[in-house]
């Protein structure tokens, strides 16, 4: 109970308190030096005729703010009300003209036009101060007039007449005031470089009571592609290392269950001096060679070895290279060709165990030699064509002739690219060596090798 009366208690203390701080707060609001009251507001109050109630406008005192919606506390003269004399046969009477219509009718009516939104901010704010300045003028301190002569005060322009006229003030800046733009040029590169990487098998494997015939079979085909080329001016070397590699079982071979398929290691160099157009001087070589290990089927006897045997062509001449431009994105087609009229052709075996008679011819003692030294032409074709973005295709020729024996290649690989990451290859091998001989059951001396793989696929 007493802790009741004592919150009440309290209570009453703090509401008397700020009774008697707002009652100061007043008091020194209506505070007033003489001397303060700016002589136009002074004039204005004597000629006032009839004083306003003290209390009437107290409120709007008391909320006088600098905003859109209060005048502010500088006197500015005007909006005295307004008198006309009116004629006529009866009477001669004086009449004050009528308020001008509410600023609120611009919400209840809906007013739209042009700046209708400031329009009656304007009103308002005039309102609000014929009101304040009727009231009581005492409340400005300042006029207008008193303010800096420095303040720029807005003019109004006339937007009856025709023409306009805006004082424009053009700055023109030196040229050497400005800093010349920095050109970025790019380090130019005589090098570039290609890579690409196929690594594709396909697989078959069935039950030893099939219908038609137990089948195990199982390959993997590697090939890489690699480039490294310089051009400068009219110098111009192109570099060229590609590898295919197959691995394939051998059901027939009792001695084995995986033999070497395809096997070869291909480097190509060919440096060239530019001529005219399209032409150039070219001096080439190019060594070729197998990798590993290929043994007829159920013997021990080599077919092939690495360096056994090996090929070294050197050739000069002259070479054709064109790469025209397609309207149709992700087309390009890159063709070169090399004629060369002096081309030597050296081959060489490591190992005389192989078999030899595939390779090189017979000796006037009848026996086969491991090591040839030729002679002859040669013309060397390379052709790179990609349709779209997913489908290229590769064309290689190679022939040499020493004018009593013919040796020539035809590869071509198709390259259908699935995705990012997978691809098919069609690889198309065709030979034709007329210096060797015929194998047994066989009348021809074209040779055919066809790869048809799924599988990974990296290029950079």
């Amino acid at each position: 109970m007493m802790m009741d009366c004592i919150n009440k208690r309290n209570k009453l203390c703090a509401l008397f308190i700020a009774f008697f701080m707002l009652y100061i707060t007043d008091l020194n609001a209506q505070k007033q030096e003489t001397n303060g009251l700016p002589p136009e507001a002074m004039a204005w109050t004597v000629s006032t005729m009839e004083p306003w109630p003290p209390d009437k406008y107290k409120s709007l005192k008391e909320a006088m703010i600098d905003n859109n919606f209060f005048p502010s506390l500088v006197f500015r003269g005007g909006l005295f009300p307004k008198f006309e004399y009116h004629f006529n046969r009866d009477s001669l009477r004086l009449t004050n003209d009528p308020l001008p219509p509410s600023p609120f009718d611009y919400k209840r009516n809906h007013f739209q036009q042009m700046f209708a939104h400031y329009q009656f901010l304007k009103s308002l704010d005039d309102m609000v101060y014929r009101k304040v300045m009727l009231a009581d003028p005492r409340n400005f301190k300042y006029s207008i007039w008193q303010l800096p002569s420095t303040i720029i005060k807005p003019e109004s322009i006339d937007v009856s007449k025709d023409q306009v006229k805006i004082d424009l003030k053009a700055t023109v800046t030196a040229p050497n005031e400005i800093d010349p733009i920095i050109k970025f040029i790019p380090d130019r590169r005589y090098w570039t470089s290609t890579f690409a990487a196929d690594v594709k098998f396909n697989q078959n494997r069935s039950s030893a009571n099939w219908h038609k015939g137990e089948l195990n079979n199982m390959n993997i085909y590697t090939n890489t592609n690699t480039t490294y080329n310089y051009a400068r001016n009219k110098v111009s070397l192109t570099n060229t290392l590609i590898t295919t590699f197959t691995l394939v079982n051998s059901p027939n071979d009792t001695l084995r269950k995986y033999t070497i398929g395809t096997d070869e290691l291909r480097l190509n160099s060919l440096l060239g001096l530019k001529a005219i157009k399209n032409w150039n001087y070219s001096v080439s070589g190019e060594f070729i060679t197998s990798m590993g290990n290929k043994y007829i089927a159920n013997t021990n006897n080599k077919q092939t070895a690495f360096l056994a045997p090996f090929t070294f062509n050197a050739g000069v001449g002259m070479t054709y290279a064109v790469n025209p431009k397609f309207k149709k994105p992700n087309r390009s087609l890159n063709l070169s060709v090399s004629i060369d009229p002096l081309s030597f052709n050296y081959k060489y075996s490591r190992d005389t165990t192989i078999n030899l008679p595939a390779f090189f011819p017979k000796d006037a003692d009848g026996n086969y030699v491991h090591k040839l030294k030729t002679f002859g032409s040669r013309v060397v074709m390379t052709q790179n064509v990609r349709f779209n973005k997913n489908m290229t295709l590769y064309s290689r020729l190679n022939y040499f002739t020493n004018y009593e024996r013919i040796e020539c290649e035809f590869e071509n690989k198709l390259d259908i690219i699935l995705n990012k990451y997978f691809s098919t290859t069609v690889h198309v091998f065709l030979r034709y060596d007329d210096g060797v001989v015929k194998k047994e059951g066989s009348d021809t001396f074209l040779q055919i090798n066809e790869i048809f793989a799924f599988g990974f696929g990296y290029r950079w």
